[in-house]
């Protein structure tokens, strides 16, 4: 039973990540960009390879979390630290719905530092190799981190609560997860869909995610103070 509920915190924390859709943004940029003056081929080689960089440093920040839990805890995260991972995913919930999005916009523009907007922006409409397209999938899972870190700790909490054999696979399940939007994307756009179709779908349901993405978070902080606190008194 341990195990179920370990296994849906991490699908859940999974979930809640994938819904901040910054990764979509840039890779939408990206195909903008790409499509105009390289072939389909090209293109899809290098969204592939902005997913592998998210996903890579999705898995490598999760391990590094489960390892950390491991060391300082010793595998058990005390009530007070599940206590305060409990205030600060409910904080995140009011953040996302209040500040993440600009209020002003019109679009799906995300509220991160305009200069660096700016800079993901340049570096997504100039990627024409698949190394570079590489890193920045690494960058956007590392500017996510601020609202993903709360995440990928509730789910590496439970990740070093499982047995040894599960917990790869529960890494791989939380990497997968967060990065099924943009798989989803490409997908799409790979059979048909246009970049302005993606767009245009993300704009009409902007509302929509940022209220789930902030009750997920709210649930999640919830589902923690039941079963890892109050479940352990």
């Amino acid at each position: 039973m341990n195990d179920l509920i370990d296994l849906f915190i991490v699908i859940f924390a999974g979930l809640v990540h994938g819904m901040l859709q910054l990764g979509i943004s840039a890779l939408v940029l990206l195909y903008h960009a790409s499509l105009g003056s390289n072939i389909k081929r090209k293109t899809k080689e290098l969204t592939l390879n902005f997913i592998l960089g998210f996903s890579l440093f999705t898995g490598l920040a999760i391990s590094s979390i489960c390892f950390f839990i491991l060391v300082i805890f010793g595998g058990i995260m005390p009530a007070a630290g599940v206590m305060v991972l409990f205030m600060v995913l409910s904080v995140l919930a009011f953040f996302v719905w209040f500040v993440y999005y600009r209020k002003k916009s019109e679009g799906t523009e995300l509220w991160i530092p305009r200069s660096f907007a700016k800079f993901i922006t340049a570096r997504a409409q100039k990627t024409d190799d698949n190394v570079e397209a590489f890193s920045l999938g690494m960058l956007i899972a590392c500017a996510e981190a601020p609202f993903a870190a709360a995440l990928m700790i509730a789910a590496g909490n439970s990740i070093v609560n499982m047995p040894q054999g599960l917990q790869i696979i529960s890494v791989l399940v939380y990497v997968i997860i967060s990065a099924a939007p943009m798989w989803i994307a490409q997908m799409l756009i790979n059979r048909g869909k246009t970049v302005v179709e993606v767009q245009k779908w993300r704009v009409r349901n902007k509302d929509f995610f940022k209220i789930m993405t902030g009750v997920g978070f709210i649930t999640l902080a919830v589902f923690l103070l039941a079963f890892k606190i109050m479940g352990k008194s």
